[in-house]
Parts: structure tokens; sequence; C-alpha cells
């Protein structure tokens, strides 16, 4: 396990490198987690590739967007197409959870020349709003970030009591969300606060509609697999249910755990990541 660090534009990226080998593999974490979320399952861990696990923009130690910016899902799109263009490979493995999970879909989408396999834990398509609620999402949104503006940082008296309170929202148990959210916190002259852009908390102001969605997903042409959490969220089978037609090739199993199933069962996840690799005969 190395630290590594990437330039995005104007933003510094930060993450964590495991294992050695030719073929290249980018983990892509959850909303409001960071790189950590891997740590399970690759630390101590044997490893057939090169894995660069990133936090995405206002995440964990990485910079936030500017003061004036705020976080559309689809500029993570533009934020792993700098991070393979200043690796300088050709292609790529993606793995991804939950909302990283969504992103590495809709970038194989845009980008197949650029993509070898997408692994999806616990995500799967995109979120959407209906058309007909197009203004009310933009409304919600603006009057949102005015809300924000006025609150302030808030900062605790403890590690200890942010460990406590993730874990009251959490699916993992309390030693897993200590190794999760040790990325996400820092020390100030007031205590402990969140590392993570407050700005992430805010709803977005666009999202696809169901029939773009269908149309993203239709363009991959690459092998999907998807790895659901036995007790995981309920709309990712439903997103399932509703657009596993879609994908030209997708392979779906089911490990112990709930949303962060790939922190609970580590080792079984693990082994279908690189299985699946190795079945695409890109690995």
């Amino acid at each position: 396990m190395h630290p590594f660090s990437v330039q995005s534009g104007e933003l510094t990226l930060h993450g964590l490198t495991f294992g050695q080998g030719d073929e290249v593999v980018i983990g892509l974490h959850g909303w409001l987690d960071n790189c950590h979320t891997f740590l399970p399952m690759l630390e101590n861990s044997a490893l057939s590739a090169t894995w660069y696990c990133i936090d995405l923009p206002g995440h964990g130690k990485s910079d936030w967007r500017g003061a004036d910016a705020h976080y559309y899902f689809i500029d993570y799109i533009d934020d792993i197409y700098n991070l393979i263009d200043k690796l300088g490979v050709d292609k790529v493995h993606l793995v991804g959870h939950s909302m990283g999970a969504m992103a590495a879909g809709l970038f194989a989408s845009c980008f197949a020349e650029k993509v070898k396999s997408v692994t999806m834990i616990e995500g799967l398509g995109v979120i959407t709003t209906p058309s007909e609620q197009v203004v009310e999402q933009l409304r919600n949104a603006i009057l949102n970030r005015h809300r924000l503006k006025q609150k302030k940082p808030r900062h605790y008296d403890s590690k200890q009591t942010i460990y406590q309170a993730r874990a009251q929202v959490s699916d993992i148990p309390f030693d897993l969300v200590t190794v999760l959210m040790e990325r996400n916190i820092i020390k100030s002259d007031q205590g402990w606060m969140l590392s993570t852009d407050p700005k992430l908390k805010n709803h977005s102001g666009f999202r696809f509609d169901e029939q773009q969605c269908i149309a993203a997903i239709s363009e991959i042409n690459v092998p999907c697999q998807l790895i659901l959490g036995r007790q995981g969220y309920a709309f990712v089978n439903q997103n399932l249910d509703k657009y596993h037609r879609y994908y030209k090739e997708l392979i779906v199993s089911k490990v112990e755990g709930g949303h962060h199933c790939h922190m609970q069962s580590p080792a079984q996840c693990l082994q279908q990541v690189q299985a699946f690799m190795l079945q695409t005969g890109a690995c």
C-alpha cells in the first residue's frame, strides 16, 4: 500500500495504490466515502494487478472543488478520464462501489476504448429523476445551496464522536466505520471535523431520466459484473430489474453483507473481481 496523488485540472487528488502487475485497476468509492473503502479487500491480499484507489474531489484527502463550483455526478467522469490520462495507460479495469459503480458504468458508456471490464458493487445505472420533475429538482437544489451557505462548519470533541455518528446511519460494524472514516477526519483548532466538502450534501441540480439512463447503458460494450450484498440496498435491486436487459453482457452475483458488502465480505468480493477479470481474458 502506497499513497499517490495526481492533478485533475486545478485539483490535486489523493489515493492509495495496492499490488503490482501489468494490469491496472481503478477503484472508485461511494458518496461521502473515500479510498479506505477498499482497504479490507486489498490490504494484505494477493493481487494480480496494480490498483489505484482514488479519493474523488471533495472526499477523503483530495481537494474540494472551487468555492463557486458544485458536485455534479457527470464531472466524476472527467476525473476518471484525467486519472487514466495521468497514469499513461491505454486501458483499465474499473471497480466501483455505489456512486463509484454508477460512475464506472457511465464512463464505460462514454469511453469503452479505455475500459477492459467493469465491476459494480451495490450500484447500477444512475440515480434518475422523471423528466416532469426536472423543474422541482432544480428548484430544490438552488434552495438547498442557499440553506447550506448559512451553516457553520461543525466541530467534534473527538474522533470517537464522529465514528459514532456515522455508525448510527451505516450498515457496517463499528470497526469498519473507523477504517472508513479515519480518512475523512482532520484536526482543527476547535477539535475534530470532517474533511469532506459540505457541498457534497447539496441536492443534485440535474439528473438523468430513465430513458437517458437506458441510452447510456445501451452504449456499454465491455464486460460488466454486478456484486450485490444479500442485505444490500433495495434501490440497487430495483435498478437491476429495470435495466438488466439493456446490458450486452452482465454477470450478477451475491455475497454476504449490506451496501458495503465489499468491506464485510472482502475476500469473497476480491475473488469475484479477480475471477471476472481473468474470465474476460483481460488479465
